[in-house]
């Protein structure tokens, strides 16, 4: 077995049953995934800060996309062109 993994599981409170909160390293609320049943069918719904996020079949796959999604809103939308453009190093003319 490798080395143990940080996964955002680790990052929850499950204070009521069926509800997981994810709490961010400052101790603050940040996303929840909820248990729900639809029919026969048991899944789970996520959201960030009260927005929904998607649904899923399992909780592990939940909680690593509400994650996901808490580490995009930190990201300065327009950063990085997708796709990211070439540098053309290989484009260069060769010295004679």
């Amino acid at each position: 077995m490798g080395e143990p993994k940080w996964h955002p599981f680790m990052a929850t409170e499950e204070r009521s049953p069926g509800v997981w909160t994810l709490v961010d390293s400052m101790g603050r609320d940040y996303g929840e995934v909820r248990i729900v049943r639809i029919g026969s069918e048991v899944g789970y719904v996520g959201s960030l800060r009260g927005t929904p996020v998607g649904r899923w079949t399992t909780l592990r796959v939940s909680l690593e996309n509400v994650h996901l999604a808490f580490i995009r809103d930190h990201a300065p939308g327009g950063f990085a062109p997708n796709p990211w453009p070439t540098t053309g190093l290989g484009d260069r003319p060769k010295p004679s």
